[in-house]
């Protein structure tokens, strides 16, 4: 019985380790998948595109007929039943179908581009708690690592070996941590609530990372190795913001066009069928035609429509341009931030950390002074942490630029989370 028991008590006491090393967070994949179908700015962008979608058969078809019956007086009472149907200048409904299918490919453009906006979110909130939970954990072991700094300034007072003033600079640089570190998790709190909120799910838990890393994403420099007329066409091609004026450009063309043939005539046919009444066999065809008589009207509707064309002639070429520029910016970031992380992995990390391991040594060997101590202690933290931010605002940058494309140039969405080493 009392090794069961024994059994029973080490279940108990490692059971609860096991289960919260196998609780994981949901991947960026995942969070991507849930926040496509549940975001409600998404789904309001994609209901609208619907909704213009769905009248591509209503432009193109003429309206209901009218049925009805008419009495005819000439002594003795005859009544037709009659039908008539209105109908447009052919080439109209062409027009209109072609002018509408333009205009329900721009708000999908803009459900496109609204989709990529999300993605950008997700990515960058998703990155930023993980950066944001990596700074909280620097802190906290840095803040212990005063702590000790602390205990061994004390002991070195009592042996006479160094001023109270070293104990006191501890215990201030820890009343320094410990507001950054309210500060810090004060921040990752709001960023997993606007997770929830991309989410679309309030009772979505918070990310948790531990001590997983998330590897950097690869940037692909080829796509973008372009002329800028290369780099024009494949934006016209890819981009959904740019789509989105493009094809409210081919809309207002299509109207334009649509003004034009206002000048020419619709028609009405009608035909009365005798239902009662003499004489028989008295069928009535009657075939009706507008006719443009008020030119000026249609004149002044061609005018305003060729105006509209001309804006958004002017709209694509200003997007055009200011497209290209925030890709060049956002490019020149991107492969910026790819140099900044290298720099920190390569030469800031690894000399921060000498300097604070030689200048920890030193001090217990009582060849240094504590503010030197303090010094290379507070610059290996800000290298650390300014890594984080550099990763997190790498990452925001990358999925910026892939939102302005409309295509991937990295590996962003399959990351791959390591142990920490």
């Amino acid at each position: 019985m009392t090794i069961k028991y024994l059994l029973i008590l080490l279940l108990a006491t490692f059971l609860p380790e096991v289960s919260r090393a196998e609780v994981t967070s949901p991947s960026l994949s995942d969070l991507l998948e849930r926040a496509y179908k549940n975001n409600s700015a998404l789904n309001a962008q994609y209901a609208e595109f619907e909704s213009e979608e769905s009248l591509l058969a209503d432009r193109a078809t003429p309206e209901d007929p009218m049925i009805g019956i008419s009495t005819l007086d000439r002594g003795n009472e005859t009544q037709y039943g009659t039908i008539s149907q209105k109908f447009r200048f052919p080439v109209k409904y062409y027009l209109q179908g072609k002018a509408q299918g333009s205009r329900a490919e721009a708000l999908r453009a803009r459900f496109i581009a609204k989709k990529y906006e999300v993605r950008m979110r997700i990515i960058t909130l998703y990155y930023s708690i993980f950066s944001s939970q990596k700074a909280i954990q620097l802190t906290e072991a840095n803040m212990q690592a005063v702590r000790e700094f602390s205990i061994v300034a004390s002991k070195k007072y009592a042996a006479g070996k160094a001023s109270q003033g070293d104990s006191m600079k501890a215990h201030f640089e820890l009343t320094q941590l410990e507001l950054e570190l309210l500060r810090m998790k004060q921040e990752e709190s709001a960023l997993q609530d606007a997770l929830r909120a991309e989410l679309n799910d309030q009772a979505h838990t918070n990310l948790i990372f531990g001590h997983n890393e998330l590897s950097v994403p690869t940037y692909d420099s080829q796509p973008l190795s372009l002329s800028i007329s290369d780099l024009h066409k494949q934006l016209i091609d890819n981009s959904p913001k740019l789509k989105d004026e493009v094809h409210q450009l081919n809309e207002a063309e299509w109207n334009s066009k649509i003004a034009k043939w206002d000048f020419a005539p619709d028609f009405q046919i009608q035909y009365q069928k005798r239902i009662s009444g003499m004489p028989e066999d008295s069928d009535i065809l009657s075939v009706n035609m507008s006719v443009p008589l008020w030119f000026w009207k249609k004149s002044s509707a061609t005018s305003s429509a060729s105006s509209k064309k001309m804006a958004q002639e002017y709209r694509v070429r200003s997007a055009t341009d200011l497209l290209i520029a925030k890709v060049k910016d956002l490019k020149g970031k991107v492969e910026t931030g790819v140099k900044t992380l290298d720099i920190y992995k390569t030469s800031l990390i690894p000399q921060a950390l000498g300097a604070y391991n030689s200048s920890r040594s030193a001090y217990r060997a009582n060849k240094t002074s504590f503010l030197d101590l303090l010094d290379s202690e507070r610059s290996l933290y800000r290298v650390k942490t300014g890594y984080y931010k550099s990763f997190k605002q790498y990452v925001e940058d990358l999925a910026a630029l892939e939102a302005e494309l409309g295509f991937s140039v990295s590996n962003i969405e399959s990351y791959q989370i390591r142990g920490a080493k």
